[in-house]
């Protein structure tokens, strides 16, 4: 594979996005377990084994509130996926959930915000909402294409990334995995099968020895002195999308087409890939990538039609159900995992059973950070929205962006019945216990049962579990329960736990623990206090 222009080495991509790739290979069992029966659920859901999670397509569920989308087109006729949000609202509405979501869609283009530290005011020629006290935990953000190059849409996501709000897909590795050679590159570094691949650009081109050895990479029969017109391969624009600027063209003829496009654009780059025998079309594989799990949301295979060698939907191929093979579950669930998109769409190309030995049976075409839903919803037998967010109801699974916080906050804790106070906390991210920590005064336990006051309102609460930690040389018995919400800064957490004392005799009231931390995705300063909230000072609780 040929490395050419400004990506001479692939560790310089890893670096720019942020990425560590994981070479370990996946662990396989010794035996398959028997695929899990779904009485009215096709078999493109059916599972190869344990280890493989697949969406409950009878689940109808949802936690948000507020779901907002910027996109092309508010035009439900001619955008699919915007059409699947509102039936999918419909479907919620139907089976009588706890929480609708409110529908929020801006056009990319035309959006523009106001924003300060406590709020930011969205806009554009229709429609407006401001959040304010709408919180990380209960507002999902769904960033289409159409963001990408629009400035003020950028920066509008960006802001709400910082927030801690759920993101699909972030703006960084959506950039990454929109630019085909930047994906090659990155599924090269975790030696997951593809086809081979070189960046062609001008200076490539009019470069002879670098031309020849770059087809030569891509294919090792080319032979600059031949006529090569029994060899094709595949060229891509980098930023192409929907199956759109990619052609087949033998190599007897490439020179004259690529001098004709960089005629036309001189800065223009493009990906070649060698042409790989496919066993009838591709598949997509539609992936959830969770804080610890992920999730086959649902899989089509897509079957060109006529001539055309291109199989997206977009452009008339078929889509059709299809079962995994336990290798393509597990190729997309690595790709999944590498482009760190929350929802990615891995598509992957069946090869005729030993055309290239090298390869294997399967290699992965492209990821896509932006997937359509045009075909999945028809295949699946149910909307995929509903699917999606039907798997997305716990908060504490969400990826959300990393931000750095002070080891002393000011932490809002809601125990219950609305009873909430702010305590100067510590944030510990050397605490791998299985609470964090609040001194609460005197308490009493009766049985299961616990109960303290806060600001003279009494609070009972279950005793959940107790632990036993280690202070010194002693160990101590600690009652652990669920509060409501913890908010630092401006992201929060429902449904923490927390180990009550009397007195920490510490010089802060709560110590935050690793876990806590972890699902807020922030990351300690050791030198720095109130990063994120107003100083104040400990409590006097005894």
């Amino acid at each position: 594979m040929a490395y050419y222009g400004t990506l001479k080495d692939v560790d310089e991509l890893m670096s720019r996005y942020n990425i560590i790739v994981e070479k370990k290979d996946v662990e396989k069992k010794d035996e398959e377990k028997k695929d899990e029966e779904r009485d009215d659920i096709k078999l493109v859901n059916d599972r190869i084994n344990d280890d493989v999670i697949y969406a409950d397509l009878k689940k109808v569920d949802n936690t948000f509130k507020h779901i907002i989308v910027f996109t092309n087109s508010r035009d439900r006729k001619e955008n699919k996926t915007l059409d699947n949000l509102y039936e999918a609202i419909d479907n919620l509405k139907k089976a009588k959930c706890d929480i609708i979501p409110e529908l929020h869609v801006f056009v990319a283009a035309k959006v523009d915000c106001d924003d300060d530290e406590r709020e930011i005011k969205i806009e554009d020629d229709e429609n407006e909402f401001t959040i304010k006290e709408h919180s990380n935990t209960d507002t999902l953000i769904i960033s289409r294409l159409g963001v990408q190059g629009e400035d003020e849409c950028e920066h509008i996501v960006e802001l709400l990334q910082d927030r801690g709000f759920l993101v699909l897909n972030p703006i960084r590795y959506a950039q990454l995995a929109s630019n085909k050679y930047d994906t090659a590159c990155l599924l090269q570094k975790a030696e997951i099968p593809q086809p081979n691949f070189c960046l062609m650009t001008k200076e490539i081109l009019n470069d002879e020895k670098l031309y020849n050895q770059a087809l030569k990479d891509v294919n090792k029969k080319y032979d600059p002195k031949g006529e090569n017109d029994e060899i094709s391969v595949v060229v891509k624009i980098l930023d192409g999308h929907g199956g759109t600027g990619v052609f087949l063209i033998k190599c007897d003829k490439l020179k004259a087409v690529l001098q004709a496009i960089f005629a036309i654009d001189p800065e223009r780059q493009l990906i070649i890939q060698s042409k790989e025998e496919a066993d009838g079309g591709d598949i997509r594989v539609h992936v959830l990538t969770l804080r610890d799990k992920q999730v086959i949301l649902g899989a089509m295979k897509r079957v060109k039609l006529g001539k055309d060698f291109r199989s997206n939907v977009s452009l008339g191929a078929e889509a059709e159900p299809v079962k995994l093979t336990k290798e393509q579950e597990e190729i997309a669930l690595k790709c999944a995992k590498v482009s760190r998109l929350p929802w990615c769409a891995v598509d992957i190309m069946p090869l005729v059973k030993g055309s290239n030995k090298k390869l294997g049976d399967n290699v992965v075409l492209e990821l896509n950070a932006s997937p359509g839903t045009d075909g999945i919803s028809e295949v699946l037998g149910v909307n995929f929205v509903n699917v999606m967010l039907s798997e997305l109801t716990d908060p504490s699974q969400f990826l959300i962006q990393r931000k750095v916080a002070g080891y002393r906050e000011a932490v809002e804790i809601t125990f219950k019945d609305g009873v909430t106070k702010t305590y100067l906390g510590k944030l510990d991210t050397g605490n791998g216990s299985i609470a964090s920590v609040v001194e609460v005064g005197d308490y009493k336990v009766n049985g299961d049962k616990i109960s303290f006051s806060v600001d003279g309102k009494q609070l009972e609460f279950d005793i959940v579990e107790k632990s036993n930690p280690k202070v010194g040389t002693e160990t101590h018995e600690r009652y652990v329960i669920k509060v409501d919400c913890v908010k630092i800064g401006l992201r929060q957490m429902k449904d923490v736990k927390f180990a009550v004392i009397k007195s920490r005799e510490k010089s802060t009231n709560v110590l935050i623990n690793r876990e806590l931390l972890s699902f807020l995705s922030y990351t300690v300063a050791s030198d720095e206090t109130h990063i994120l909230t107003d100083e104040i000072e400990k409590i006097n609780i005894v």
